[in-house]
């Protein structure tokens, strides 16, 4: 039987060894499993303090409670994920836009060029906002706010689409620094 250090060693997930999930106290392998063992919290049960609050955050982000239509959410995600070229996050949320969405074409071509699709007004509003926070953030002014609500957000939609899109680069520089690989799941045969 094939432990995790052994795979780890064998196929790393991450630059860091991921421990075995009987090594895990019981709180963080319910977090780890909650999420299916996907690499990425795989990777951060190095910390059990980091995986909880990465966990707690990204299901508050997720939950259906946001103002953002989720579309809009994973939207952002996408965009933010494939300018920083953040392959795990770029492929997971991919996934999760083509399955919102219902078209996975879509939202393929978005991740891979956003100028591919025809966008809605708001859609691009949040696209461009998202691409600003990430490539340049001291460069987000009154008249992107003014886009955005032109677009029909209102000011609290457009504070979660910059919480988003500001929380999306914290989570792409981890996984980036850190090399999480993504899960096989998302390489169909």
């Amino acid at each position: 039987m094939t432990t995790l250090l052994q795979e780890h060693a064998e196929h790393p997930i991450s630059r860091l060894p991921v421990p075995e999930p009987e090594a895990l106290a019981g709180d963080i392998r319910k977090v780890v499993e909650a999420h299916h063992q996907e690499n990425w919290v795989r990777s951060l049960s190095v910390n059990g303090e980091t995986v909880n609050r990465f966990a707690g955050y990204f299901e508050s982000l997720f939950s259906p409670r946001g103002r953002l239509p989720l579309r809009e959410r994973e939207l952002i995600a996408v965009i933010v994920s494939a300018t920083n070229g953040c392959g795990l996050c770029t492929i997971h949320h991919t996934r999760a836009l083509g399955e919102v969405i219902e078209d996975h074409a879509r939202a393929q071509r978005i991740a891979l060029d956003d100028h591919l699709v025809p966008l809605s007004r708001r859609e691009r509003a949040l696209v461009d906002l998202a691409r600003k926070i990430t490539l340049s953030p001291k460069s987000v002014g009154e008249d992107d706010f003014a886009r955005l609500r032109d677009a029909g957000l209102s000011d609290a939609d457009i504070l979660e689409a910059v919480e988003t899109s500001a929380w999306f680069n914290h989570t792409n520089r981890i996984f980036i620094s850190l090399g999480v690989v993504p899960d096989d799941k998302f390489f169909p045969a």
